[in-house]
């Protein structure tokens, strides 16, 4: 026989279903995904394990990517060339993947972007496809190399 008593622990029961179901489907569940990077060391030379900046690889929202060099100190109002070569410092190869970028001295931190934003090869490819070597040389007209380091899959 149905009494109130049966009837109300039927509602309790759908009400208690309800509200978890409820509880559950929030809007609050946005969850952005954490975005990845990866620094290789700058080193003074072949010779000399001496840190003086690094290369930092990072991706961004909207799967591009981002290469950016940074030197630590650099000489005041003296403009050095950077250069990205394929292959590694000890073994480079012909081609270059970015050439001759001008790296103006502040005599402190100065960095610049060697790739910003860019499409041509995702976080993870960049990784496990790209060997190549970062060079600094201290000036267009000096040829002396400041700064040397193995970067993406040469740098692992």
């Amino acid at each position: 026989m149905f009494t109130i008593n049966n009837f109300a622990s039927k509602l309790g029961a759908v009400a208690l279903v309800l509200g978890v179901t409820f509880a559950a489907c929030s809007d609050d569940d946005d969850v952005t995904p954490s975005l990845r990077s990866k620094e290789f060391k700058l080193i003074k030379g072949l010779t000399d394990s001496t840190q003086i900046g690094s290369v930092k690889l990072s991706e961004n929202s909207d799967s591009s990517i981002n290469l950016t060099l940074t030197l630590s100190k650099t000489v005041k109002d003296t403009v050095s060339k950077v250069y990205v070569i394929k292959g590694t410092a000890t073994a480079p190869l012909a081609d270059s993947l970015f050439k001759g970028g001008d790296l103006k001295g502040t005599g402190n931190a100065v960095s610049i972007d060697i790739w910003k934003s860019s499409k041509a090869y995702k976080y993870d490819s960049a990784l496990a496809n790209i060997s190549a070597f970062a060079k600094v040389k201290f000036s267009a007209t000096k040829d002396s190399v400041i700064a040397v380091g193995n970067i993406l899959k040469a740098g692992k």
